[in-house]
C-alpha cells in the first residue's frame, strides 16, 4: 500500500534540453544582475578577448583576474570566453596568423616538413600572437557594444517601458 502518497513517474528530460535550460538560466541571471550595464558588457568583452586569443583552454583562468582588474562582471566574463570552441578557434587562429603575417610583412608559410623547424615555429607564433591580439581586440570592442545594447533592451523591456527605438522616436 502507498498509504495515501501518490507516486508519479518523473519525466526524463533529454540531456541537451537540460543543459539548454541551465544555459538560459545563467544567461538570464547575468543579464538581470545588479551591476551596471557597462560593467556587464565590460566583463563580456574581456571574456570574448580571452576567448579569441589562443589560450588553449585557459581563457576562463585569464578572464577572471582581468575582470577583477578592470572592475567588470565575472559571470559575463566567463560567458564571453565561450565564443571559443573547436569550430571558432580554428577560424580565429587561421585569420590571426594571416593578419599577423600581413602586419609583419611575412610570406605565408607552406605546410611542409620545414614547418617544424624552430625558426619557422617562432615565425608562426609571432604572427599568430600579433594577429589574434588585434583580432581579439576588435571583436571584443564589437561584442562590448552589442552586449551593452542587448542588456539595455532587455532591462528596458523588463521595466515595461517598451523598446528603446519607440522611446527615442517619441523624443
Amino acid at each position: 500500500m502507498d498509504k495515501g502518497k501518490t507516486t508519479q513517474k518523473r519525466k526524463k528530460i533529454p540531456l541537451a534540453k537540460k543543459y539548454w535550460r541551465k544555459l538560459k538560466r545563467v544567461f538570464k541571471r547575468a543579464l538581470l544582475a545588479n551591476d551596471s550595464p557597462e560593467k556587464l558588457a565590460r566583463g563580456f568583452a574581456i571574456g570574448v578577448f580571452w576567448g579569441v586569443m589562443p589560450t588553449f583552454g585557459f581563457a576562463i583562468l585569464f578572464s577572471l583576474p582581468t575582470s577583477v582588474l578592470f572592475k567588470a562582471n565575472r559571470l559575463t566574463a566567463i560567458m564571453g570566453t565561450f565564443i571559443s570552441n573547436p569550430l571558432t578557434s580554428t577560424f580565429f587562429m587561421i585569420q590571426g596568423t594571416y593578419l599577423g603575417n600581413f602586419i609583419l610583412r611575412a610570406a605565408p608559410i607552406p605546410f611542409t616538413r620545414e614547418l617544424l623547424t624552430l625558426t619557422r615555429l617562432l615565425q608562426i607564433s609571432r604572427a599568430l600572437f600579433l594577429g589574434t591580439l588585434i583580432l581579439a581586440g576588435g571583436i571584443a570592442v564589437l561584442s562590448y557594444g552589442l552586449f551593452l545594447l542587448v542588456i539595455l533592451v532587455v532591462k528596458q523591456v523588463r521595466k515595461g517601458k517598451g523598446s528603446i527605438i519607440e522611446n527615442n522616436s517619441k523624443q
